[in-house]
């Protein structure tokens, strides 16, 4: 069923004596809020992005991935904490406020948010199946080369199923260069973290970078700001070892299966086959190894992850540096440094990347505005950067109920489930 529970879905797994004790020591809010709701609000309701925010975010572990669908589902009591509602960028987290949480005076505050630097790059030594000018991978190679970091969590491809993505861990140079590559599938990298941590090699207390879409990114932001920190444990939660954030500039995340489809019947195309999906002006380019094929938005459309289009988040806001395509060569990356941790790897990366000053960020500008545009107008709730960072339930509620976005009852599988342990 999930890396916590191997049992069959109908049967109710073991929660031991004391299923509150993992939070038996943090207050609970005045307002609980149920996984059940989340699931409501945003899963069966076809919104979630496959961030896996909820999942890191439960301190009981009381969330898990379904096998048979891959989304969030409950595989032991929940507690009611309310942490998952409010670490979800399409249910309590108002992820629109996050790059104003904490003011940078050394970053230019841009359209594309905090901005230390702004680069056109590509890797000096170029690895083996790179997108574009590779730079995430020479920029994690080499920190790891220079022991910066003690590993990298990032995306590679399932080994039973071509083009799918799924999350590892590298602590190598060599391992990194080996995920070299783009892949347009959510790997649900914050559910894989914690078993990535315990399974690897690392130092007592390692130090990870973790490349990610910005809803990815999002999710390590507001955890790591959250109250729920390891001063209330023993130990520390696996997601207080991100010490490096790499977001990658993303308007839109596909569902496998869908995708798969629709490379299949619209343009006769297996998955494993493709390299690239790229916004081209009205458009879209599909990128495989014998040549391009241009398709229009709608094409694809029905792949889409629908929560994706509720994201105004192109450009990474959030992370300590953000990676794309648009507005630099083929055969460059485009780069923004916007933390003082983001620019520190990046001087130290200097020697494993080329670089020069992105002049002109009206490309970027344009996509960015378009996707804040297209995120208001699916979005149901206020798009508001200086609100509150939480979005109650009782809010979200109001501004959904009676929309094509609304709650929708709970999956009759897991009727069961949530009325013996919600």
């Amino acid at each position: 069923m999930s890396r916590h529970d191997d049992t069959d879905r109908a049967r109710i797994p073991d929660v031991g004596d004391d299923p509150r004790g993992a939070t038996r020591d943090v207050d609970a809010p005045a307002n609980k809020v149920w996984f059940r709701d989340l699931d409501e609000a945003v899963i069966e309701a076809e919104r979630c992005v496959q961030c896996g925010a909820c999942v890191a975010a439960c301190p009981s572990d009381s969330i898990g991935i379904a096998d048979s669908d891959e989304r969030p589902t409950l595989v032991k009591m929940c507690t009611g904490c309310s942490r998952c509602w409010d670490s979800c960028p399409r249910a309590g987290l108002r992820y629109e406020r996050l790059p104003s949480l904490e003011a940078d005076p050394d970053a230019e505050r841009t359209e594309l948010g905090p901005v230390r630097d702004a680069y056109a790059a590509s890797a000096a030594e170029p690895a083996e199946g790179r997108q574009h000018g590779g730079v995430v991978t020479a920029l994690l190679a080499r920190l790891l080369d220079a022991g910066e970091i003690d590993g990298a969590v990032l995306a590679t491809e399932a080994t039973d199923a071509p083009g799918k993505a799924t999350t590892t861990l590298a602590t190598t140079p060599a391992a990194v260069r080996d995920t070299a590559g783009s892949l347009f599938t959510q790997p649900l990298a914050l559910d894989a973290l914690s078993d990535l941590v315990d399974d690897a090699d690392l130092p007592a207390d390692p130090d990870l970078a973790l490349v990610g879409t910005p809803c990815v990114i999002e999710g390590v932001s507001a955890l790591q700001r959250s109250s729920y920190r390891s001063d209330q444990f023993s130990e520390r939660r696996p997601v207080e070892h991100v010490d490096l954030t790499i977001s990658l500039m993303c308007t839109q995340a596909f569902d496998y299966d869908r995708l798969g489809h629709v490379l299949a019947s619209e343009f006769d195309r297996d998955l494993g086959e493709i390299e690239g999906i790229d916004l081209v002006g009205n458009g879209v380019r599909i990128r495989t190894g014998d040549g391009d094929e241009r398709a229009s938005v709608d094409d694809v459309d029905s792949a889409v992850l629908d929560g994706c289009l509720e994201c105004g988040d192109f450009s990474g806001r959030t992370a300590d540096i953000a990676v794309g395509a648009i507005g630099s060569e083929r055969d460059e990356s485009t780069v923004l440094v916007r933390t003082e941790r983001g620019e520190g790897v990046w001087a130290e990366a200097a020697e494993a990347v080329e670089a020069r000053p992105l002049t002109d960020r009206s490309p970027i500008e344009q996509l960015a505005a378009w996707n804040r545009r297209r995120a208001i107008d699916a979005l149901e709730r206020e798009f508001d950067p200086e609100g509150s960072i939480q979005v109650p339930y009782a809010d979200h509620r109001e501004a959904y109920d009676g929309t094509d976005r609304e709650p929708v009852p709970f999956n009759p599988a897991r009727v069961h489930q949530y009325e013996e342990w919600c």
